[in-house]
């Protein structure tokens, strides 16, 4: 994703902290502004809080596949302001022991020299969170004002925190912090209590839902292996005219009943006994085009009758043209070939990453509580759940690759009132994820999914879709 422009002197801002040099003099200080606050409070989706910003500041929202980070300048240039979601895969950190490491990374360097004063350090209490704030001076590296760093820190869910992150100088300090905490003193961050309870809930409906399946209901959303079935990505146009429309890509989804052995070309004479086991298969392949980048996928899982182990592979291929006029043309075209290979046994999980012929990286993400699903589970979910008709909220765990971790999903099953022969399945894969909604009809066939930016998967056969495409000059091999 290209960086707004003028959010680049924010985010240097951000990742810059100061060198010591020589202490400055001491100057007058103002006093605290008035910490008028905005009428409306403003919500940051993705990390799922509101609060109320000071009067006249300004907010910017960068987000990168399912992080992002909120800019708030205050007015007149007093200060800056930064919200950040922060995940850990360690389920022992708390915010005491956040807090602690970025105050030794702020006041002391690697080589144990100080760099900075700790001025302050509290505990402090927000309606239903307790957090950690406090303040550090360092000493200007040109000669200005010293810089003041401020921080208050919540755990809003296991391993996930939320910063609050103040920067700006000792002669603005006063009017800053006090903008700076009335406005942090308005969040929201939801009832724990209650959130935890729904969570729960929903997991034991998931939990249920699971075990009521059978291996016809398995059968009813499958294609069958030698089956398939297209969809298209595009975005309408506002004439309603397909030729209109942005096209950004299909796929070809596949999904039987099998064994593990599929997953290879091994011939069947030759598997083992593990090959044999039985289960469920879902191969995707897919191409996507973005702004001078075309992106090919072929993914294919497996998952045991049993639930207990599964396996996959996903590859994909990116091609991407430079704007460069400096570079050669054959120098402006970079390819990157990837590929991740997954296995799970029971709750232990192995995941390895190669790229462009590296040697591969391997992770082990942490599957913990009830509720977890597999790969193959993911891709159907939407559909089962859509097939039994019944409403309501289904939470689970699953592994999802864009994050390499396993993470909290959302499916909320609903018949609308407005159109009483179609049920419609709201999915979030993440807390911070947006969200998708996917449209059955009372065959339960797929009649649409709207993604959050608009655009649309919908079902078509594949003549239409290569005469489309050809029509548009689109690449089609």
């Amino acid at each position: 994703m290209q960086m707004p422009a003028k959010l680049l002197p924010i985010l240097a801002m951000l990742l810059t902290l100061s060198p010591p040099l020589q202490a400055q003099p001491a100057q007058s200080k103002p006093e605290p502004a008035t910490a008028e606050l905005q009428k409306a409070p403003t919500s940051i989706d993705k990390l799922e809080l509101s609060l109320y910003l000071p009067e006249g500041a300004v907010a910017e929202t960068v987000s990168y596949g399912t992080e992002s980070t909120t800019a708030v300048a205050f007015a007149n240039d007093i200060g800056l302001m930064t919200i950040k979601g922060q995940r850990t895969r360690n389920e022992d950190l708390t915010t005491k022991l956040v807090a602690e490491s970025i105050i030794s990374q702020l006041t002391v360097d690697e080589r144990h020299r100080p760099i900075g004063e700790l001025l302050s350090h509290e505990q402090l209490r927000i309606k239903f969170w307790t957090g950690e704030r406090f303040y550090v001076r360092q000493l200007s590296p040109d000669g200005g004002p010293d810089a003041i760093f401020g921080y208050t820190i919540f755990q809003n869910k296991p391993r996930s925190f939320i910063v609050f992150e103040l920067r700006t100088d000792i002669n603005n300090k006063p009017a800053a912090q006090s903008l700076y905490e009335t406005s942090v003193g308005t969040i929201d961050l939801g009832n724990p209590d209650e959130e935890d309870a729904r969570r729960s809930a929903a997991i034991q409906s998931t939990l249920a839902f699971m075990d009521s399946l059978s291996i016809e209901d398995y059968k009813s959303v499958l294609t069958g292996k030698d089956s398939d079935q297209w969809e298209r990505l595009y975005t309408p146009a506002p004439s309603g005219d397909e030729m209109d429309a942005t096209e950004h890509g299909y796929r070809r989804v596949r999904s039987w009943t099998g064994f593990k052995g599929e997953l290879t070309p091994k011939d069947r004479s030759k598997w083992s006994e593990d090959d044999r086991t039985p289960g469920y298969l879902f191969q995707l392949d897919a191409m996507a085009l973005e702004e001078n980048m075309r992106i090919d996928t072929r993914a294919l899982f497996f998952v045991s009758d049993s639930q207990d182990s599964e396996s996959w592979t996903i590859r994909m291929s990116l091609v991407q043209e430079l704007d460069d006029e400096n570079l050669r043309p054959e120098d402006r075209i970079t390819k990157i070939n990837s590929a991740i290979t997954g296995a799970r046994d029971g709750t232990s999980m192995n995941i390895y990453l190669e790229q462009n012929n590296q040697p591969p990286t391997v992770t082990r993400p942490l599957i913990q509580g009830d509720g977890y699903i597999s790969q193959v589970q993911t891709y159907l979910h939407s559909r089962m759940l859509a097939a039994k008709k019944k409403e309501g909220e289904f939470a689970s765990y699953a592994y999802q690759s864009a994050a390499n971790t396993v993470l909290l999903r959302w499916d909320i099953v609903e018949q609308p009132e407005e159109t009483p022969g179609l049920w419609r399945v709201t999915t979030k894969v993440s807390d911070t994820a947006p969200a998708t909604v996917a449209v059955f009809n009372e065959r339960n066939d797929l009649l649409r999914v709207r993604l959050a930016n608009g655009r649309i998967w919908e079902p078509v056969e594949l003549d239409k879709l290569l005469k489309l495409w050809k029509k548009k000059g689109l690449p089609l091999e």
